[in-house]
């Protein structure tokens, strides 16, 4: 599992992992009631250790030492998870000793805001008649320093009716006592349990599981199949997948999280209909890349972005919407990334905020498709065989990620790691000047940004008059270039970086007004209406100050308590009584029509009645400007929990009380200051996308 910042401190402050892998065969019983467990844990060294072993266990766990070991207490560790350190004293020439501890071992879930109306919830440990999560930063299972990679083996006892799931190979069915066992080095051991009704069926030379808490073979059944097909696609693009199984698992709670040969999935997360195109295959590819390959994280966290790089980005291009899955990026980035909340990749170890999501994700895809470009597709993936085959269940840092880029290309990447990884910022990309000379562009090119120019490539696609396209790759290095370009006929239209190729910040054309706009702006207000009826009232100010809570710079007001709209932060209503709408429906002017009682949106007229809008427009000199109103309350407290995961879009309509969406659109871009046009026609220079890293070609039957 990618780590928490809840855990990240601690681990980060144990010893560096030496090379010996610990063994552990631990026997487990659960006791969901009383929120406990009991655990005989026999630990073996691949030698005898040189010195007394020191380990850290969760507080409360009173373990004793059998057969020949004396267990001596050293106090408490400092952090967000009770821990306490013990120290081992063997008898000489012993290298495995027997641990028995057992108890309360129980984390309520707690709240973790991410941003205006984002959160999650999180647990180090839980055991409840609901079900147990037990990751390895909870302190279930003796870590020893400075020792950390395990392998084990794993009984676990657990309720009648119940199943459960670590790594590796074992039951996946029923029963009183599961063994589970990972024969590969491993930084943590997970069980998870509860009661499940449990699918297989074989992917290949692995397994696919679903561990399901309802009874429903239609929905196991797709997740079995795509996990074979994915298994496939992934496998054949990044080297032999590791693990004796890949499950997915449902949580007791929202979550989206990925271990060693299985996810662990949210009960409404994975019914979504999407998640099987996007968080799943993501899930998936952690198997290589966090999971399989681990991260170094002093030295900043590759793997984020290399998994998104390789499911999400990798799905979305073979659909052919690669280009706006990256304009998608670079636009988050844009909206949530500014000043203070900027720093570079190698700073970043997990999300969470919107601004290290759009860097330690976004940023980091995004270097890893200007590698991929600058290399060729086969040396780019003959790279990703090469860091797995040589860093396999060890750990590797940015550095070490270039060194294999460099071992299979011959190329030297220094530079373009040192820019792209130790700096914060992005570059601003302008075309300055465009002039025809003959059958010759010529083009002036310049970068603004943060400190020294970036080393880019810039993309150059020129569209002729009859439909062909000259491309090119043009070197800005500096501050400005300019630069003279052949033609191959008459041209039609130039433009640069046309597919959202370049790390870069967006210019004012290219960003078309979203919620993010709204949600990653470093100030907001938030206006509640003061007339309509009492329910609504009540639903909207909890709605707003839900959102608000614990966010910095955003504020709450009702709309007779301002004498106008502020135009120096962006502003968001609520409401169809709000007193300000009239504003919102100026800004949208004939991208939307409003009424009493409907909109007209995308040509089509939608009652107000059972339904729920979200409308965003840009006001003329000022910020941003959005509207949401439901027509009951119920369907208030659904838009408040599901309209901050549409960030990317302009406007959305939704249906009913849950509410569930109907429409979702982004409005258009101005024209793009990156665009010329040479034959006196308007609009953009289309150009079309390109292709897939794996498309066609590949024999895996992965949803493209």
């Amino acid at each position: 599992m990618r780590l928490s910042a809840l855990l990240m401190g601690w681990l980060l402050a144990l010893p560096a992992l030496s090379a010996p892998v610990l063994e552990h065969q631990l026997r487990v019983t659960l006791k969901p009631q009383a929120h406990a467990l009991a655990v005989t844990d026999t630990v073996v060294w691949p030698e005898p250790p040189a010195q007394a072993p020191t380990f850290l266990l969760h507080a409360g766990l009173n373990p004793k030492a059998l057969k020949g070991a004396k267990l001596k207490p050293m106090g408490r560790v400092q952090g967000a998870i009770p821990l306490e350190r013990y120290r081992l004293e063997l008898e000489p020439g012993m290298q495995q000793v027997t641990l028995s501890y057992g108890g309360r071992l129980h984390h309520p879930l707690d709240e973790f805001g991410e941003g205006v109306g984002r959160s999650r919830q999180m647990t180090p440990g839980y055991i409840a008649e609901d079900g147990v999560y037990l990751g390895g930063g909870s302190g279930w299972v003796p870590f020893f320093e400075p020792e950390q990679r395990v392998t084990f083996t794993l009984d676990v006892k657990a309720p009648k009716g119940w199943s459960s799931v670590s790594q590796g190979a074992g039951s996946a069915g029923e029963g009183s006592t599961m063994r589970w066992t990972e024969h590969l080095p491993q930084d943590q051991i997970y069980l998870m349990a509860g009661p499940f009704h449990v699918s297989r069926q074989p992917a290949g030379p692995t397994e696919a599981q679903v561990y399901l808490r309802e009874k429903n073979p239609q929905l196991a059944r797709r997740y079995l199949d795509a996990t074979g097909d994915y298994l496939e696609l992934f496998s054949e693009l990044m080297g032999e997948y590791p693990y004796a199984k890949f499950a997915m698992v449902e949580n007791f709670w929202e979550t989206g999280y990925g271990m060693p040969s299985f996810t662990l999935l949210g009960p409404r997360v994975l019914r979504l209909p999407f998640i099987l195109y996007s968080s799943y295959p993501h899930e998936i590819v952690h198997n290589w890349w966090g999971n399989g390959v681990y991260v170094d994280y002093e030295a900043g966290n590759w793997s984020e972005g290399l998994t998104a790089y390789m499911a999400d980005h990798l799905l979305k291009e073979r659909k052919g919407e690669g280009a706006e899955y990256r304009r998608d990026q670079l636009q988050k980035y844009a909206e949530y990334v500014s000043g203070s909340r900027d720093f570079p990749l190698s700073a970043f170890t997990s999300r969470h905020s919107g601004a290290s999501q759009a860097i330690g994700y976004g940023k980091s895809l995004m270097l890893f498709h200007m590698l991929r470009l600058r290399l060729g597709d086969e040396v780019f993936l003959e790279g990703l065989r090469h860091l797995y085959r040589e860093y396999r269940f060890t750990e590797a840092a940015f550095a070490d990620v270039r060194r294999s880029f460099e071992a299979v290309s011959g190329e030297a990447l220094s530079e373009f790691f040192r820019h792209w990884v130790e700096r914060p910022g992005a570059p601003r990309v302008d075309l300055e000047a465009v002039e025809i000379e003959k059958r010759v562009l010529n083009l002036t090119l310049a970068q603004k940004g943060p400190g020294k120019p970036f080393p880019l490539q810039v993309p150059v696609v020129v569209r002729m008059a009859d439909g062909t396209l000259d491309e090119h790759r043009v070197i800005l290095d500096d501050e400005r270039t300019e630069i003279s370009l052949p033609l191959s006929g008459e041209p039609q239209c130039a433009a640069i970086d046309p597919r959202f190729d370049l790390f870069r910040r967006l210019l004012p054309g290219e960003l078309p007004v979203s919620l993010d706009s709204l949600l990653g702006a470093d100030r907001l207000l938030l206006v509640v209406p003061s007339g309509g009826p009492e329910s609504m009232r009540q639903t909207y100010r909890r709605l707003a100050e839900g959102w608000a809570g614990g966010q910095w710079g955003v504020s709450v007001r009702a709309d007779d308590e301002l004498e106008s709209l502020p135009a120096d932060r962006p502003v968001w209503l609520l409401g169809w009584a709000n007193r300000y709408r009239k504003q919102l429906e100026d800004a949208l002017g004939d991208s939307a029509q409003l009424t009493s009682d409907s909109i007209e949106l995308e040509g089509r007229d939608w009652p107000q009645e059972r339904r729920s809008f979200v409308l965003t427009a840009s006001r003329r000199g000022g910020a941003p400007i959005a509207w949401m109103a439901a027509d009951n309350p119920t369907a208030v407290s659904g838009l408040a929990r599901k309209v901050p995961h549409y960030g990317k879009y302009g406007y959305l309509v939704f249906a009913g009380d849950a509410p569930d969406n109907q429409v979702k659109g982004q409005w258009p871009a101005n024209s793009s200051p990156l665009v010329r046009r040479f034959d006196g026609a308007g609009g953009g220079c289309e150009v079309p996308p390109r292709k897939p890293l794996a498309g066609d070609s590949q024999r895996s039957r992965a949803p493209a």
